[in-house]
């Protein structure tokens, strides 16, 4: 099977159609079949065989602000066999089971920004403690916790601060790169026969992707991953360092023989069956570097 593919049309001006199975980008015919995201730009024409040659091959679409900030998603209806049933038992999903699922989400996610670091780090081992003491629902919010020591130590010598809204180019790189991977876990969740605006943690009533904000936590260090083997002061304006980014879907996971896409659709299934009582425990794998990666 031809590797998934994400189209970044960010910076693309003029009209974007599409015909049976392929989708034009001014002199460039690409196939739909392999395609997962596409990223617009505000120069971007959309047409209306666009949208609907997208929705037939369950093609996500992400129209984009001047940032590259997605302002909403164009998705298919899910043509999932169980969704009613789906979306009725997400909606009454108990409080301890969603935060038994919060619960595993963090921790999976912590233990994957451990296994960004270097073995001997000292950081590294006190990530580790954290995630031994997340209890359901994290009440005492170890992910942020984490997340203080991981950001101070993954970029080694430099003196990085994690923050969305900043310029620089870590930031901006990162701010890239989950956009990739939010696309991904809509376009999953969405297929899965899940309601991407019912999540467990996330549930600010003007977000309609509460869900896969939460799904997508454990991926995220694949992410950071990526953007670490960049040198320092690379630009998102080469268009190389896009692409670099944009193939965060085709990764290995860690030392998992599936790509990242692959594991981010049998979560969303997993959940799915753990929403409907399946499960007790949900499961989250989590990432690790790959094999000849380890220091």
């Amino acid at each position: 099977m031809s590797q998934w593919r994400v189209l970044d049309l960010l910076n693309f001006d003029g009209e974007v159609t599409a015909s049976q199975g392929h989708i034009y980008i001014g002199d460039k015919s690409i196939g739909l079949i392999d395609v997962a995201t596409i990223l617009t730009g505000p120069r971007v024409k959309l047409t209306g065989s666009l949208i609907d040659r997208a929705c037939a091959f369950s093609v996500t679409v992400l129209p984009c602000d001047w940032r590259g900030i997605p302002l909403t998603a164009i998705n298919p209806w899910s043509t999932h066999s169980s969704v009613g049933k789906r979306h009725r038992a997400q909606a009454s999903l108990s409080e301890p089971r969603q935060k038994n699922a919060w619960m595993h989400i963090v921790k999976s996610k912590i233990q994957g920004q451990s296994a960004n670091l270097d073995s001997h780090s000292a950081v590294r081992f006190r990530l580790d403690n954290i995630r031994k003491s997340v209890r359901s629902g994290d009440p005492s919010n170890c992910e942020a916790q984490a997340a203080r020591f991981y950001w101070s130590d993954l970029f080694l010598g430099e003196k990085f601060n994690r923050d969305r809204t900043a310029g620089d180019s870590r930031n901006a790189l990162l701010n890239y790169g989950y956009t990739i991977l939010r696309g991904l876990v809509i376009r999953h969740t969405v297929a899965s026969g899940l309601w991407p605006t019912l999540g467990v943690w996330h549930r600010n009533r003007a977000n309609t992707f509460a869900l896969a904000d939460d799904l997508m936590e454990p991926f995220r260090p694949a992410v950071d991953w990526l953007v670490r083997s960049l040198p320092p002061g690379t630009s998102l304006k080469d268009p190389g360092t896009r692409q670099h980014l944009v193939g965060v879907s085709n990764i290995k996971f860690g030392q998992s023989t599936f790509t990242l896409s692959t594991e981010i659709e049998k979560t969303c299934q997993r959940f799915g069956q753990y929403v409907e009582g399946d499960f007790d425990t949900f499961v989250v794998d989590s990432w690790a570097l790959p094999t000849d990666e380890h220091g």
